[in-house]
């Protein structure tokens, strides 16, 4: 037969006969009733253990996933971003060309027998750095093969764009780079 209700419930131990006193069948004879010192808060222990469990468990997922979030979700950069930059002094010797930053670009400064120019030093196909090739006279991508001319237009290669281009001057003896 198959248990119902409360197995230590008053009118189920009273059907045991006079064996055994109300008191000592998990009833409690004598003290308040619930009902009187809790007005209006339903409240019982399994409640409370369930939501400090939930609430232990929400801590932990918590503190567990705050640091995953902080590193899939980058920081923002906050990069001051200048129109104008004097780079150093003019160090670009004939027929080189050399790489500067500019704010966050990369910049190559290519002297070609006094041809100064200055274009984007990040390739346009993959993001591969761009370096000057003196003998062919153009700009080389080391990565696919990719050519580019002086002013940064498109000879051959892979590269769906040509690179984009700066101004560059020398003033005395500062090399100043702005934005085309």
């Amino acid at each position: 037969m198959a248990q119902q209700g409360n197995f230590k419930s008053p009118s189920r131990m009273e059907t045991f006969g006079d064996s055994a006193p109300l008191s000592s069948c998990g009833s409690i004879s004598s003290g308040k009733p619930r009902e009187e010192g809790l007005k209006g808060v339903d409240f019982d222990r399994r409640n409370f253990l369930g939501k400090l469990v939930g609430g232990i468990g929400a801590a932990v997922a918590l503190s567990t996933l705050f640091p995953i979030f902080k590193y899939l979700v980058p920081p923002v950069a906050t990069v001051k971003s200048i129109k104008e930059l004097v780079v150093g002094k003019a160090e670009v010797k004939p027929n080189s060309g050399k790489i500067y930053m500019f704010n966050k670009d990369k910049v190559l400064v290519v002297n070609n027998n006094g041809n100064i120019s200055a274009t984007s030093a990040t390739c346009t196909h993959l993001g591969c750095t761009v370096h000057w090739d003196n003998k062919a006279k153009i700009i080389y991508c080391p990565c696919h093969g990719g050519k580019y001319k002086q002013n940064g237009q498109k000879i051959s290669g892979p590269q769906p764009l040509p690179l984009p281009t700066f101004n560059v001057r020398v003033d005395g003896e500062n090399l100043i780079i702005t934005k085309a």
